[in-house]
């Protein structure tokens, strides 16, 4: 039991440090907003890199293609000294904050003597962990200081959710869940759900720079300091590309747990057809994204709208009885 309680006083000061983490971005994003920016300029480059991208897919021009301007940051932004430093201690403090909560996930594990994802809330908590760590990985190499109050907030919030209506004590599995694919099927989910949730908080961000990229503000914010729409456009498909493949790989593994422990490959029960539903909206969106001439701001609804199918999934379905099936391990 001593363990199991480490676990919660981690999981605590992780959400305490995520905290500190959350101010300290928002602190560095007040840093980056530019103080005289050139609007024009902004809107002829990123209209250049739109034009771009339509040639890349397909589309007809006649405009000669320029390079990309730099990932880090907007056309005719230069990141100052003060939002370095700022972003640096917000990501250290993401660094502390995320192992954190990875140690208090394996704890749990310990306590219990098996993959500490039994019930929803070591779900919640091994989801939010596998999301603070697949943005510390990503965020230095990447420069993606600008993007990280969007992912603390919501890690906050899911680990709020997870202690004050999804917890559970420490105990056994249910007898389904006692496989060898419990450690393959949900982990993997897990690193899909991870890079679905940073490829959503990018592509609301590239909604966002290209409504501002076409009708340029008086008054520039951060908003002008992060990288074209058009760059956030392919990181969004990029992240969406590798959670498409970890989900497909998800519904495989899932589908031969099901053979397993049920004797048939599919039941129709909502969790597997909520997981096939995911599956399929996301292929959508790939299509769409590959396909010459689509609009991709119109694909990107896709992809938001198979987040909402992914939010769902690891909610409703569990918890509400009118989607209760063969997946009713919440624990609750």
């Amino acid at each position: 039991m001593n363990l199991a309680a480490n676990a919660n006083a981690a999981l605590y000061a992780s959400m305490i440090v995520y905290t500190l983490a959350m101010l300290a971005f928002t602190w560095h994003l007040a840093a980056r907003a530019p103080k005289v920016a050139d609007s024009k300029q902004v809107a002829d480059v990123a209209a250049t890199e739109r034009e771009s991208v339509l040639v890349g897919a397909g589309a007809p021009s006649t405009t000669e293609r320029r390079p990309s301007m730099p990932y880090a940051a907007g056309p005719g932004f230069e990141e100052s000294l003060k939002s370095r430093q700022r972003g640096s201690i917000a990501l250290m403090l993401t660094y502390l904050a995320s192992a954190l909560l990875v140690a208090s996930v394996l704890m749990r594990g310990l306590a219990v003597g098996r993959p500490p994802w039994g019930n929803m809330f070591e779900f919640a908590t091994a989801a939010a962990a596998a999301v603070g760590a697949a943005y510390s990985v990503l965020a230095k190499r990447n420069n993606w200081q600008w993007l990280g109050v969007f992912i603390v907030t919501p890690i906050l919030l899911v680990l709020g959710l997870a202690l004050t209506v999804l917890y559970t004590e420490a105990g056994e599995l249910m007898p389904a869940l006692k496989s060898y694919w419990l450690g393959i099927h949900v982990s993997v989910a897990f690193l899909a759900v991870a890079f679905f949730t940073l490829a959503f908080a990018v592509g609301l961000l590239y909604l966002v720079r290209l409504r501002r990229e076409e009708k340029p503000p008086a008054k520039p914010s951060f908003i002008e300091s992060l990288p074209t729409s058009a760059s956030l456009e392919r990181t969004a498909y990029s992240l969406n590309m590798v959670a498409f493949i970890l989900w497909t790989f998800t519904l495989i593994a899932g589908a031969i747990w099901a053979k397993q422990a049920w004797g048939a490959y599919w039941q129709w029960d909502p969790k597997e057809v909520w997981t096939f539903v995911i599956w399929t909206v996301y292929a959508a969106y790939m299509h769409s994204r590959a396909t010459a001439g689509v609009d991709h701001r119109r694909s990107m609804y896709i992809a938001l709208a198979g987040y909402v199918a992914v939010i769902i999934n690891f909610t409703l379905v569990n918890l509400v009885s009118t989607f209760v099936g063969m997946h009713n391990y919440s624990g609750m």
